[in-house]
């Protein structure tokens, strides 16, 4: 009976070893979780899935752990929503024919919405946002030049009505 007692005691202290084991690195995972953090949570849940069914019960702060999993879950599903919505507005730039004029007005503002409905972290995303920016600002130039245009060719006009009918070379 002895011995049947040392065993089960040696039993149960290499539990709680392994048990606190996994107890301090759960406690080390950071307060805040990032997404550079999932290798370390995942090696943690790892460790954890390798206890023992008693030994599981040994781990008090296994919440802390769940949480982790969960907010990984959580910013993984983030990111391929930020990817997926900034991956839409890059084809669309690129879309965009590579010499820009006005004909081309209404899909570069149409792009630039887009854009610009993203959110930060999208926009971020947005590899080709330099291609926007100077088809917006060619937009935006060649529009000035037209209405420059328009407005001497207004002048022009009102120079020519404002000359006589009939004009006499004497």
């Amino acid at each position: 009976i002895l011995d049947e007692a040392k065993v089960t005691i040696a039993k149960l202290q290499a539990d709680e070893a392994a048990a606190k084991s996994v107890i301090e690195a759960i406690a080390a995972l950071p307060a805040t979780i990032a997404l550079k953090d999932e290798e370390n949570v995942n090696n943690v849940a790892m460790k954890y899935a390798t206890l023992t069914e008693a030994q599981q019960l040994l781990v008090t702060n296994k919440d802390v752990l769940n949480i982790a999993q969960v907010t990984i879950a959580k910013l993984q599903a983030e990111k391929a929503t930020n990817e997926a919505a900034a991956k839409v507005v890059i084809e669309a730039i690129a879309a965009l024919p590579a010499e820009i004029t006005l004909a081309n007005k209404a899909a570069v503002n149409e792009v630039h919405e887009q854009f610009s409905a993203l959110t930060e972290a999208q926009q971020a995303l947005v590899t080709n946002k330099a291609v926007l920016t100077k088809a917006k600002e060619k937009i935006e130039a060649l529009q000035a030049e037209q209405e420059a245009n328009e407005t001497a060719a207004k002048n022009v006009m009102e120079i020519i009505a404002a000359l006589p009918e009939v004009i006499t070379l004497e």
